[in-house]
């Protein structure tokens, strides 16, 4: 009979920014108890879509069913960053001054000051206003009947949480598998069962970021479209350079003459003065394709490695990069395979359905490819036990070092010598 259980656990503090987490970190494990797991998998969520909860219980379920595997799905810190994950709408001192600056260049009087909108009743009552004044001026005429406006508003993710990208989130991953190696409600080995990262996109990006910070802790990845390098615009602050091109996404779902651009709220800034600044340190850290670090990671136990790739992803993913990244992996001896997708005879409608980013792509017949072939490559050659279980990544004036103590993987930052 497949069961479903919840945890929650203290996982980590944001070490960067020096913030006090406030929320718990909540994670679903699911498995036959008719059988005995030979794995954790751990199927992380990318943004929006697929981190919606019944999709990934139905996915759960499905691969528990059908694999020897126990099934993880971690809310890892900020994953209800989108409108349709539980985030709602806010407007920082950025977002008002781009609205004022905006309107007044359009010549559109507001009914009230920026500075009194407080909650998203009034967000959605300005915008309206400015989308229902766009619409009369096209009727009388004075405006071209494809033109719109560009405005920008920020997300407020659930649980009262932030943008830190990938570090707390890949901790996240790591402290929930330690977590159930040690308490799981079947046998796990005596704490040496495998575990297996699996993602599309950002949750493949978490899968490797995971290995990299905990390498002796994660035997395999399976990864969908991840991108090698951080997609820094995904970081929050890109509107402080230009709202429009970096901002994370765009909608015309909610006005149609009105370009929504948002941005998960951050405290994270381009501010070089600030004690909040994204240093090119923080921006290498972050980075799976930094040879000085993937050198280091090469003297630690190795995970496999199967990627999945669109040669056309240009927008998000390059492809140059995760080509560059499996071809480090294989110049250091890991087991690591990337399939790069390249031509329209390779879409089957059923694996493969586009050769756009994520490209459509079945995760459930991901998984049901992959893993069996993962798992018999960790089982033919398993890790052996490594006592020092920290690394340490130098990242310009910064040394960031990873440690697993007491069932955790706890991160100090220090001025690198």
């Amino acid at each position: 009979m497949l069961i479903n259980k919840i945890y929650e656990i203290d996982s980590c503090d944001d070490v960067e920014l020096n913030i006090k987490r406030e929320s718990k970190l909540e994670f679903k494990l699911c498995f036959d108890d008719e059988k005995n797991p030979e794995a954790l998998a751990f199927i992380t969520p990318g943004l929006g879509g697929d981190a919606d909860d019944n999709y990934r219980e139905h996915l759960a379920e499905t691969i528990a069913s059908d694999l020897n595997v126990a099934v993880v799905s971690v809310n890892y810190h900020c994953i209800g960053n989108r409108p349709q994950t539980g985030s709602t709408f806010y407007l920082d001192e950025i977002d008002k001054l781009i609205l004022d600056a905006t309107c007044k260049a359009a010549g559109i009087e507001l009914p009230y000051s920026v500075d009194k909108i407080q909650n998203s009743e009034q967000i959605f009552e300005i915008l309206n206003f400015i989308n229902q004044y766009l619409i009369e001026k096209k009727k009388l005429g004075l405006l071209s009947m494809d033109s719109y406006l560009n405005l920008h508003v920020s997300l407020q993710p659930t649980k009262n949480e932030y943008q830190n990208f990938g570090i707390m989130q890949a901790q996240d991953l790591a402290n929930a598998a330690l977590f159930l190696k040690k308490n799981a409600p079947f046998d796990t080995m005596g704490g040496g069962i495998p575990v297996i990262m699996i993602g599309s996109s950002h949750g493949g990006y978490l899968s490797h970021l995971a290995a990299k910070i905990a390498p002796w802790l994660v035997d395999g990845v399976i990864d969908n479209s991840s991108y090698a390098n951080f997609l820094w615009k995904l970081v929050g602050f890109g509107k402080e350079i230009d709202y429009i091109k970096y901002a994370e996404f765009g909608t015309f779902s909610l006005f149609r003459h009105i370009c929504i651009c948002a941005s998960t709220k951050t405290f994270w800034t381009s501010n070089s003065s600030s004690r909040y600044y994204f240093s090119n340190a923080r921006r290498r850290i972050r980075n799976i394709l930094d040879l000085e670090h993937l050198e280091i990671q090469s003297f630690y136990p190795k995970p496999c490695y199967v990627s999945y790739h669109s040669f056309y992803d240009k927008r998000i993913a390059p492809p140059e990069d995760k080509i560059e990244l499996y071809d480090v992996f294989k110049k250091y001896h890991f087991d690591a395979k990337l399939y790069m997708i390249k031509d329209q005879d390779q879409i089957d409608g059923k694996f493969i359905k586009s050769l756009a980013h994520g490209m459509d792509m079945s995760i459930k017949t991901l998984i049901k490819k992959e893993l069996p072939n993962v798992l018999e490559k960790i089982k033919k050659h398993p890790k052996k036990e490594y006592k020092d279980k920290s690394i340490s990544y130098p990242c310009e004036d910064l040394l960031y070092k990873f440690t697993q103590k007491k069932d955790k993987i706890l991160l100090e930052v220090k001025k690198n010598k």
